[in-house]
Order: structure tokens, then C-alpha cells, then sequence
């Protein structure tokens, strides 16, 4: 797909409601890519190259959970962030402790492992789109199953608890930014306790060899974790594999229609076309730190002890690093994106999330000639957050 022939974003019209998160953040291109927000109390950084040097600073913490209040909390009493069991996720640890717990699920990612998992995506998403001649809800009927299954196969988790991460993810998400809010945490609190109830019975049982949780009790009976670190990593992968692979997926098939650049799905090259995708509109807005030390940048002074939001959403369109940053092209050259972070803490299931994605991608553009919206998207706010819940598409003959 050449630049002539790719489309401008989808979300940057001022005369309708915005379709995405993406559109809320992309006015902050117009502000200094540091800058601290009186409101909150805490420094936003959207620069791409701002906030790659402060995703490896080793002065920035992404143990937030333990260390980042706001405003917010204080308002609210000031009690601890999040929970036990998501302070213990190795993404809200610093090495050494991040590298060592990382270290025990990380074959689960490695290269050889996807590739021998890639014809059981296929024949998952085969199965999930067999019948569907007509419409199709891209959440309900592809991403949402598809992603838990995956998740659920990973872990060594029986499939029928897959639906009910649909359920769950919801309330983590929202732990993780309104935990100043009571409701909110005893949501998320009891839906972190239905995933140890859950991870404990499977525990009980066979698990398969090599799966997430046959590292993790390996890892506990040789005292390298303790028990609570099962519980821990398991809900995190349950979360982050599904939430945020299933997201993009809905938000990719959004994208490329609303942007008119669907036939470039059907003939780019498959890696390219989802790192552009990637790119353009990725399904984790920001990430938080912490500073442990003052840390110098753009002529700023972060202080000991400040909360920093990192806008990896907008560092994806900076049009210092990008050019023509709101065209979708599926031609682009991409040395880097953030999307899945940068540094030590690079996304695990990075390499995980790709391979769900081009597949389904692949497998959507190759069912019919073409592919267009059947409704509007349908999306609701969930404490702060945007989140896609339908997406109905309907195969045409051209």
C-alpha cells in the first residue's frame, strides 16, 4: 500500500463523538511532550523520544502500584493502590524481582513455541468464523473467544473457563486506574480471588506439561515463588493476554474500515500490515512510573517520589519520529513502535499478540471480497476507559 493510497485517520473528526481513546490523547500532541498536570499532579509525557529514554531511565519504577499515589487516592483516604496479588505482577516490579519472575513463564513466549501454536490459531479461528456467511460481531464472535481460548491454553486452564474472562477483565482493568474508588476495588478484589479459586483447582488436577501453571507450581515446589506468586502471574496473564490482544484485534478490523484501507489488509504483507496497525492505534494507551531519583528531560525536573503517565498512544504519532503520523500505510518502514513498550519491560506476549492478530487478520480478508460495517461501532466508558464491545461487520461480493 503506498502513501498516495492510505487513509487518514478515522478519529479526527471534530464534528462526532469520538470513536476511540486514541482521539481523546491526540490533542496532547499540541501540548510539550513533557509537561506536569496541576490537576492530577502528575507529569504526561507523549513524546516518542521522551518516552522511550524514560521507559528504560533507571530512575523511573514501574512498581506504581507500591509507590504512585494521585490526587485521587489522597482524596479518598489514601489507602494502598491496587491489591496484594497486583503488586506482586512482575510488570509492577523492577529487576532484579521482575527479571527473575519473568524469567519462569518466559518459554511460554519463546519463538520455536509460537510457531508450533500457529495451526492451532488457525484452526480456532477457522472454526470460529465456519458458518458466518453473513454478519459477524468482530468482539463477541472472533477477538473475545479466540484470545481467551489462546489464554486458556497457555495457562493449561480448562477451556470452559474461558467465557469468564469476559466477565473479569473488565473490573482488573478498572482496578488498575480508579482503585481510589471502594466499589472498584471490591469488584476487582473479588474477581482476583475467583482466579486463584480457579487456579487452584485446576492445580489440583493434571496440568499439561509446559503450560503456564506446570512452570509455576515447578517454580513453588522448588521454593523459588511462593504461592501467592502463582495467583499473581496467572492473573496477569489471564488479563493482559486477553484484554489487550483481544482489543486490538476489535480495534484493528475499526481502523482499517473506517479508514477506507481494508484491501490493503487483504494484500499487505501480514507482519507489516499488524505493526502498522499497531502503531496507529494501539489497545494500551499509557503506562505509569514512578521516580525513585530527580530525573532530567526536555529541560524538566521530575522529582523523587512524582507520577509519571507515559502516552504510548501519542508517542505513535509523533510527527518528529513519523511521517504523516495520522495516515494509516501499511508501506511504512517501522524501525520502532511503543505499543508494546520499550527496554527491560518489553511485553512479554508481545511475539503472542502478533501471531492472533495476523491470523485473524488474514483469515477475515481471505472469507470475503470485502468487508464493511454493518452498524456503528458500539462502545461504552468503563471508569475512564473506551471500551469496544461490538463491532458487526458484513462480508460483500466486492
Amino acid at each position: 500500500m503506498t502513501v498516495s493510497q492510505a487513509a487518514r485517520c478515522p478519529y479526527r473528526d471534530d464534528d462526532r463523538p469520538a470513536a476511540d481513546p486514541c482521539a481523546d490523547y491526540l490533542p496532547l500532541r499540541g501540548a510539550e511532550p513533557v509537561r506536569w498536570d496541576e490537576d492530577l499532579e502528575v507529569w504526561i509525557v507523549s513524546g516518542f523520544r521522551e518516552t522511550t529514554a524514560l521507559l528504560r531511565h533507571p530512575a523511573l519504577s514501574a512498581a506504581w502500584p507500591q509507590r504512585g499515589t494521585t490526587t485521587l487516592h489522597q482524596a479518598a483516604g489514601g489507602e494502598g493502590r491496587a491489591s496484594e496479588v497486583v503488586r506482586r505482577w512482575f510488570m509492577f516490579n523492577d529487576d532484579p524481582q521482575h527479571a527473575a519472575a519473568r524469567r519462569i513463564v518466559a518459554p511460554l513466549f519463546a519463538a520455536d513455541r509460537l510457531a508450533a501454536m500457529r495451526p492451532s490459531v488457525e484452526k480456532l479461528v477457522d472454526e470460529l468464523l465456519a458458518g458466518r456467511t453473513g454478519g459477524l460481531d468482530v468482539m463477541a464472535d472472533l477477538a473475545a473467544p479466540l484470545s481467551s481460548r489462546v489464554v486458556c491454553q497457555l495457562l493449561g486452564l480448562p477451556e470452559e473457563v474461558a467465557p469468564r474472562l469476559y466477565d473479569w477483565a473488565p473490573d482488573i482493568a478498572a482496578l488498575l486506574i480508579a482503585d481510589y474508588l471502594p466499589e472498584v476495588r471490591t469488584r476487582g478484589h473479588r474477581v482476583l480471588q475467583e482466579i486463584a479459586e480457579v487456579v487452584d483447582e485446576t492445580l489440583r488436577s493434571e496440568v499439561p506439561e509446559g503450560s503456564g501453571l506446570w512452570l509455576l507450581r515447578n517454580a513453588h515446589r522448588e521454593g523459588v515463588i511462593e504461592a501467592a506468586d502463582i495467583w499473581a502471574t496467572a492473573s496477569l496473564l489471564i488479563y493482559a493476554g486477553f484484554e489487550t490482544t483481544s482489543t486490538f484485534i476489535g480495534k484493528a478490523v475499526r481502523a482499517a474500515l473506517h479508514a477506507g484501507a481494508w484491501s490493503g489488509v487483504q494484500t499487505g504483507e501480514p507482519a507489516a500490515v499488524v505493526d502498522e496497525l499497531l502503531r496507529f492505534d494501539t489497545s494500551v494507551q499509557q503506562v505509569a512510573r514512578v521516580a525513585t531519583a530527580p530525573v532530567e528531560v526536555s529541560g524538566h525536573r521530575i522529582a523523587a517520589g512524582d507520577l509519571v503517565l507515559l502516552m504510548l498512544g501519542v508517542a505513535n504519532r509523533d510527527p518528529v519520529v513519523f511521517a504523516d503520523p495520522d495516515v494509516l500505510d501499511y508501506g511504512r518502514e517501522i524501525r520502532r513502535h511503543l505499543t508494546f513498550g520499550f527496554g527491560a519491560h518489553y511485553c512479554l506476549g508481545a511475539g503472542l499478540a502478533r501471531l492472533e492478530s495476523e491470523v485473524a487478520l488474514e483469515r477475515l480478508g481471505s472469507r470475503w471480497a470485502g468487508v464493511v460495517l454493518e452498524e456503528q461501532p458500539v462502545t461504552r466508558q468503563h471508569f475512564g476507559i473506551t471500551v469496544l464491545e461490538h463491532l458487526t461487520v458484513r462480508g460483500t461480493a466486492s
